[in-house]
């Protein structure tokens, strides 16, 4: 029975270290905790099994803590506690879309078109691709920036795109940017300190840069956001 345990806990942390590898960069700080946090709680149900009790106890609420579980036991660890942090918000035509300081997450919402109105989570990767059909006829940036989108959360998108198309997704001028577009994308509030810009510019294209699993898209727009602030 323990060996049979032993195979299912190290079968965890694989699978966990797989989805660590193909996920975003931006998001290994999290990815590294979880799987610190199978490890722990693997190790403390090993532990029990083997007469360890008193040692697998606060192992098992250390593992809940990591895995973000720990309210579950009434433990508040720092990181399980849910940051309330900046969001950028970059709008087009087409598209609502949300940056996530914290995360590096990507969200958005469909503003016109046959899925207006839908968040762009609830479709699925045919669906998507209707959408960028739809951005790319509209003639700004929304192509550039669901584009950014379809990298972050379906990476093998472009796969078998023709020329055609990734030609329609190449970047456009758009304007110039207004002061209220640049906060919104910064996440701050008007009368901002340079100091808060440049805080703001730098935490985001740490999780945005292509370097970091971002975009050339999205690092240009942070970019010209931060130089219309501080000009």
């Amino acid at each position: 029975m323990q060996l049979l345990l032993a195979a299912l806990v190290l079968g965890l942390f694989w699978l966990a270290i797989k989805k660590m590898a193909a996920s975003n960069p931006a998001n290994l700080k999290t990815n590294l905790r979880k799987v610190a946090g199978v490890v722990a709680v693997g190790l403390s149900i090993i532990l029990t099994l083997r007469g360890g009790l008193v040692i697998a106890i606060p192992i098992f609420f250390v593992g809940l803590g990591l895995l973000g579980l720990g309210h579950l036991a009434g433990i508040n660890l720092p990181w399980s506690k849910k940051s309330v942090g900046q969001r950028s918000h970059v709008r087009t035509k087409m598209l609502l879309m949300e940056l996530d300081h914290d995360s590096g997450q990507i969200e958005g919402e469909v503003l016109s078109g046959q899925f207006g109105g839908q968040p762009l989570g609830s479709l699925d990767l045919e669906e998507l691709m209707v959408v960028l059909e739809e951005c790319i006829g509209a003639g700004d940036q929304s192509a550039q920036l669901l584009q950014a989108y379809l990298d972050s959360k379906h990476p093998e998108w472009s796969d078998g795109i023709d020329g055609d198309k990734r030609q329609g997704t190449a970047p456009a001028s758009g304007g110039t940017m207004t002061e209220q577009e640049a906060l919104a994308i910064l996440g701050l509030e008007p009368g901002a300190s340079k100091r808060k810009i440049k805080s703001a510019h730098r935490g985001l294209m740490k999780k945005y840069h292509p370097d970091h699993g971002g975009s050339d898209y999205l690092a240009t727009k942070i970019n010209e956001a931060k130089d219309v602030l501080i000009e």
